[in-house]
């Protein structure tokens, strides 16, 4: 990374620590169920189809959120930064015989990418990470991996097509959005459970690579990202630390 890029991002991280009252760092985990679409098979095709595959991811998050009234303030956004490995996984069923008429004749393999995926979501909670939340915003994804995998047959030899990297482009851009629930177990501990929804914006095979077998043009998912963090709240206990911790520095004459 160019050292002015490095200095920009390090800029534009303290100025979000100076500005936020409350910071979360922790990690999280999701499952989803993932297609990769493509131009050369189709749903329901006379000899192929898609099969339902799933996919799931880890890593770490980072956020950083505003509200400008502390504990008294309904509402509040932020700014959500993650890192997480992602395997994304799409089953094909072929059937070489009478097309999908004659269902006891068919091979079904597996093509598997990996990811390192860091997308950067625009938070909003109207009940004060207490409640419902919603996010969105862009992903940028750079590929680790990818091979195939034989899975089933019936009737017929397996037919695996031969995948590497080199077929894939190593980086894509794809928009993120999910909904769900903000639940603070202490002061310093929150989980959250969120619904995401993922669409790719960039064609995930280079240009001259297609495959007849497998040319995914597309990376899609759906499913639920589960989250664990630590709250650093950085201002006045009243505002943002609730009743009970308010209390307690009372009593003391704090």
């Amino acid at each position: 990374m160019p050292r002015k890029s490095i200095l920009f991002s390090l800029f534009l991280f303290v100025n979000l620590f100076v500005q936020s009252q409350t910071f979360h760092l922790g990690g999280n985990a999701s499952y989803f169920a993932s297609q990769l679409f493509s131009k050369t098979m189709k749903y329901g095709g006379g000899d192929s189809t898609y099969v339902f595959s799933g996919g799931y991811g880890g890593g770490f998050t980072g956020a950083f959120y505003f509200d400008h009234g502390g504990y008294y303030s309904r509402k509040i956004y932020g700014v959500k930064l993650e890192v997480n490995y992602s395997r994304v996984n799409q089953s094909y069923r072929f059937f070489p015989g009478q097309g999908i008429i004659d269902p006891e004749v068919f091979y079904k393999y597996r093509l598997r990418l990996a990811y390192v995926d860091v997308p950067l979501m625009f938070t909003f909670c109207p009940t004060h990470h207490q409640g419902f939340t919603l996010e969105a915003g862009p992903q940028i994804s750079f590929l680790q991996s990818a091979n195939s995998v034989a899975e089933e047959s019936r009737n017929t030899s397996p037919m695996v097509p031969v995948v590497t990297k080199d077929y894939f482009k190593p980086t894509t851009f794809s928009v993120v959005a999910g909904a769900g629930l903000f639940y603070s177990l202490s002061e310093t501990i929150a989980i959250t459970a969120t619904f995401r929804a993922m669409y790719g914006l960039s064609s995930l095979i280079r240009s001259g690579t297609a495959s007849t077998s497998a040319s995914p043009e597309r990376r899609v998912s759906l499913g639920i990202s589960a989250q664990l963090v630590y709250k650093i709240n950085k201002y006045d206990a009243k505002k943002n630390r609730g009743y009970k911790y308010y209390m307690k520095r009372v009593k003391r004459g704090g």
